[in-house]
């Protein structure tokens, strides 16, 4: 699953300087020779091109561009169709299917693709339970039969067949890495079977990925995409009016309310010079996690294992107003995890569970569970008077979002009488601490995949970490049998409707827990200029973004437009634009509450 990218920044600031010295000109087709280069503006850098180890958005951005999948996602509406394999056959039981690879498949340094990579990254990925595989490949055993032809049989039945989705790795040059652990290679090898592989990563600057000669839908229009790392939101949006770079993601809030207000037009088609601005909603959603420390792990307080303290930090937490100051209303309202793009899989929480601000529901539930300010200090005390409620809580360093959400929640635990240590830390520090147990509460995300399978399975007891030097998904500690049942079930079920109840209750079970309280439901706010290239995407049509999706279709569709320069214009629309974005900043600044925007999901961690 991915952590979400879009609060991978730092704080916006004026002045803020992109990472790295070296400017990559976008060009389009009208120098002939020249490199077309499309250039992406994003805040997170890659936690690793390996595909055993990594989970953050930009990440898997490099995966679906790089590694081909058995089956692909239509993108319209994500629905299976031929990738690699180009038809594939079922068992009458259902438990067996047979899929034809297309012929003559290369990987990019040109040794032959064939049925042989195919099941050793399914059979491997499998018995060393790699976590970006095994969720769909646990049950699985693959068979070449011969170059082209590949036997997968599954031990269980399973809802998601015939789709094959997973990162198809080259047996030849992963088989040494594997023998050892896996998720120690640097994987800079860039042979892929995708439409782009892997040039060159700097870290904290860039990454430059490079058309695939041997793709199997034939040579992209664009000869390399250079990914460009910037340190705040506000100078990557001014590189995107400069015409510095061609697009960007997870644009600041503020900034891209101001920036919608005041392109040229808000459906600009493809040609027409100008910026389009896209949020786009994939199911990605924002939580804070509380400690349920099921793993035995850490020291994490103890009152957040009363179930009444869980919902009393719900109840606290005026969500509405959190979604319109610091969202500024981008995304969607819900409060239940979001484990698919497709809102079928989306329970309604009945009327009587449902944990809305109340702070004086909280209050309440505090003072029944013996929760009492004893000494006068608005802090409440344990039961016991042992300790006060005072909750460790973590903030992310690489998320300009987290400040903002931070000073609302501790705010209002603090009206309920529960104090909060704030402490700040980047995402791989954050990511140790979760590892080991040692904090209370702490504000991130997740992007799920089609299936909600994968997400639902992050939060079973056999994914709570119990030796930190190999964490787990279960970042809440959370464990509940019941959940874990369901989760069994719905893994099995057949029946679609069925399969789909299943899940809402497994949903409705987790928010009633209130390990996690889903703060609202996170849109992808992206722009993308069109004076240089036609053919952008958005996955799912008309509501999903164009970049960072779930399968990334529109690199391989972009086309350099004829006449398209890599220079800056000057176009007096674009220069305005800037004067408007920078003043409705200054508006924001002078209101005393400037909400800085900027993070995934994986979703995503996303």
């Amino acid at each position: 699953m991915k952590r979400q990218s879009w609060g991978i920044a730092l704080a916006v600031a004026a002045g803020g300087l992109i990472v790295g010295t070296t400017q990559v000109t976008t060009t389009g087709a009208s120098s002939p020779g020249a490199t077309v280069t499309l250039t992406v503006g994003l805040q997170q850098d890659l936690d690793t091109p390996n595909v055993t180890a990594g989970y953050l958005v930009a990440s898997y951005e490099l995966w679906n561009l790089q590694y081909a999948t058995l089956t692909d996602k239509a993108a319209n509406d994500f629905a299976t169709i031929p990738g690699l394999a180009e038809s594939w056959t079922a068992s009458n039981d259902g438990l067996t299917y047979t899929y034809t690879l297309r012929d003559g498949l290369k990987w990019s340094d040109d040794q032959p693709l064939t049925a042989e990579d195919v099941a050793w990254t399914i059979n491997t990925s499998r018995d060393q339970v790699w976590l970006n595989h095994s969720a769909v490949t646990a049950n699985l055993t693959a068979v070449a039969l011969d170059d082209r032809t590949v036997e997968i049989t599954s031990a269980v039945p399973d809802p998601k067949l015939p789709t094959m989705d997973v990162y198809i790795l080259p047996k030849h040059i992963w088989e040494e890495p594997a023998a050892g652990d896996v998720t120690t290679y640097e994987a800079l090898d860039g042979v892929g079977s995708g439409p782009f592989t892997l040039k060159e990563w700097k870290p904290g600057q860039e990454w430059t990925m490079e058309a695939n000669p041997n793709y199997w839908q034939g040579v992209a229009a664009i000869d390399q995409v250079v990914f460009r790392l910037y340190t705040d939101g506000g100078a990557m949006a001014a590189a995107l009016e400069n015409g510095e770079i061609d697009a960007a993601h997870n644009l600041p809030a503020e900034l891209f309310v101001e920036m919608s207000k005041h392109v040229p037009s808000p459906d600009l088609r493809d040609g027409e010079q100008g910026i389009v601005t896209v949020a786009g909603e994939q199911g990605g959603f924002t939580e804070l996690a509380m400690n349920g420390m099921a793993g035995g792990l850490g020291d994490g307080h103890p009152a957040l294992l009363d179930i009444d303290v869980r919902h009393a930090v719900a109840l606290a937490i005026n969500r509405d107003e959190l979604f319109e100051r610091v969202a500024l209303g981008i995304g969607t309202q819900r409060d239940t995890l979001g484990v698919s793009p497709n809102t079928e899989w989306n329970p309604e929480i009945p009327a009587d569970q449902q944990l809305n601000y109340d702070p004086a529901k909280a209050n309440e539930l505090l003072d029944n569970g013996g929760y009492l300010d004893t000494d006068g200090d608005g802090v409440r005390e344990m039961p016991d008077g042992s300790r006060s409620l005072t909750f460790r809580y973590a903030e992310r360093s690489e998320s300009t979002q987290a400040e903002g959400i931070r000073e609302l929640v501790t705010g209002w635990l603090a009206e309920v009488g529960i104090a909060t240590e704030v402490s700040v830390y980047d995402d791989t520090q954050l990511t140790d601490i979760i590892a080991s147990g040692e904090y209370d509460m702490f504000v991130w995300g997740w992007t799920p995949f089609v299936d909600p399978d994968t997400l639902l399975s992050y939060f079973k007891c056999d994914q709570v970490t119990t030796d930190v030097a190999n964490p787990l998904y279960n970042d809440a500690n959370w464990c509940s049998p019941e959940y874990d049942a369901l989760y069994a079930e719905q893994n099995q079920e057949l029946d679609h409707a069925r399969r789909v109840e299943i899940v809402h209750e497994m949903l409705t079970l987790f928010h009633n827990e209130s390990t996690y309280v889903v703060l609202y439901h996170d849109a992808e706010t992206q722009a993308y200029r069109t004076d240089r290239f036609e053919g952008w995407l958005r996955q799912p049509a008309d509501i999903g973004p164009v970049l960072f999706s779930n399968s990334s279709p529109t690199y391989y569709n972009l086309k350099p437009l004829a006449g398209g320069t890599g220079d800056d214009s000057g176009d007096s629309s674009t220069a305005m634009t800037i004067l408007l974005i920078a003043g409705g900043v200054a508006v924001l600044a002078a209101a005393g509450f400037v909400v800085i925007r900027s993070r995934s999901r994986r979703d995503e961690r996303d």
